[in-house]
């Protein structure tokens, strides 16, 4: 992986005049040297109306990013910063953080060697006077590009090691303790950087790939439960599965085989189920479910929202959790159609005696309501954006101390 760009004065000639006032700048310092990040601070306040926290570790820059509020419009790293954890930051910054955060390195650049489509990655090697307004300037970085995968993209990407898994941590909401993580996939494009799941996904499910996609995240996801520890925190793991891969009887079989092989219990595995079409086998689907209850599995439907139409016959299926989708979680407070929805769903699930998750909890108001709806768990940017594996133990330490889980 490489970063495919030159100094800052070449690849952004035309950003000459700086434009702070465009939107609030929140900076993050990462750097060593006391001199350095104090004269940052003192460029920055005489611009006024710049936010700045500083970080001496990749670690506290990381928790910073997957945490925070307010988000973090750029991050400066010093001129020849080393830290083990620095490509997980890269990382965290290429695909989950902020939209429109920025990579600013303050230096040649050299050591870092990935960057995703969500991030301008500036080199910046000179700092005369009046370098920090050029680096807050308005700069856009290249837009995630719209068109469609080919299917040759589709079948390298499956079989060459390019989907990668984001882990989202998951907690209850009585006493914030977590529970939980959802893997989540993303695909590493040679040029497009790391892309979100809404720019493959739906391809890969029309092209017939829905079950070596699920393959390719269960064996990531089970080699980073053990070799990163994941299995240490206690916690469940949530993994999509596609109503069609459910369905296969082979993927079943293969499912356990992969579980065995990976020593984990049964117990500590989530099947959510993913289907935006109507459910046309539910006898099927019954003696899938039984079958997977039998042995263990938790059994989630995915992405409860007004589109699913066939939440209410689920309902009288075995599973153990409901989530609610993250767009319905968002608009409740100012939809009188979502939020009615809302409340008949939770009712109803919770007759059914089902675990309910709220996905999309980003603030701490979404947080108290769902809390007053009876809702029993959370995911969202409040508690977490989706982590590389090897932060999450860093995210879970920190989060039990803030919240006094220990």
């Amino acid at each position: 992986m490489t970063w495919p760009v030159g100094p800052f004065w070449e690849t952004n000639a035309a950003v000459a005049q700086p434009n702070v006032n465009a939107g609030p700048a929140n900076i993050l310092l990462l750097g060593l040297t006391p001199g350095w990040v104090n004269a940052v601070s003192r460029e920055a306040q005489s611009l006024g109306g710049i936010r700045i926290d500083a970080a001496t570790t990749a670690e506290q820059a990381l928790l910073r990013l997957a945490n925070g509020a307010p988000a973090i419009s750029h991050l400066l790293i010093e001129n020849g910063f080393t830290d083990a954890l620095l490509d997980e930051l890269v990382d965290l910054t290429a695909g989950e953080a902020p939209t429109g955060a920025h990579l600013v390195v303050l230096g040649p650049g050299e050591r870092l060697t990935h960057t995703g489509s969500a991030v301008a990655a500036l080199f910046v090697r000179e700092q005369s006077k009046g370098w920090l307004p050029r680096v807050l300037a308005p700069i856009t970085p290249s837009p995630a590009r719209s068109d469609r995968l080919s299917l040759a993209e589709l079948h390298d990407a499956l079989s060459g090691a390019r989907i990668q898994t984001r882990y989202q941590p998951i907690v209850r909401i009585d006493n914030r303790a977590p529970v939980g993580l959802e893997v989540l996939a993303r695909l590493e494009h040679p040029e497009r950087g790391i892309l979100p799941p809404d720019l493959f996904v739906p391809q890969i499910e029309e092209a017939g790939l829905a079950w070596p996609l699920t393959e390719a995240v269960l064996r990531r996801a089970f080699e980073d439960w053990g070799e990163r520890r994941l299995d240490a925190l206690g916690l469940t793991m949530a993994i999509n599965f596609p109503l069609d891969v459910l369905l296969i009887p082979d993927a079943l079989t293969w499912l356990e085989d992969q579980r065995k092989a990976a020593g984990i219990q049964a117990e500590a595995l989530v099947i959510e189920l993913t289907e935006s079409r109507p459910v046309t086998q539910i006898n099927r689907l019954r003696k899938a479910i039984a079958k997977l209850r039998s042995i263990g599995y938790g059994l989630a439907i995915d992405d409860v929202g007004p589109e699913l139409r066939d939440h209410q016959a689920l309902l009288d299926l075995k599973f153990t959790a409901l989530k609610l989708d993250k767009d319905l979680v968002r608009e409740s407070p100012d939809s009188p159609v979502a939020s009615r929805f809302l409340t008949q769903t939770i009712a109803a699930a919770r007759a059914a005696n089902l675990t309910i998750v709220a996905e999309g909890v980003e603030d701490s108001d979404i947080w108290h309501r769902m809390a007053s709806l009876g809702v029993d768990q959370a995911q969202g940017f409040l508690v977490a954006r989706p982590l590389p594996a090897n932060a999450v133990p860093l995210w879970h330490r920190d989060w039990c101390r803030r919240v006094g889980v220990l």
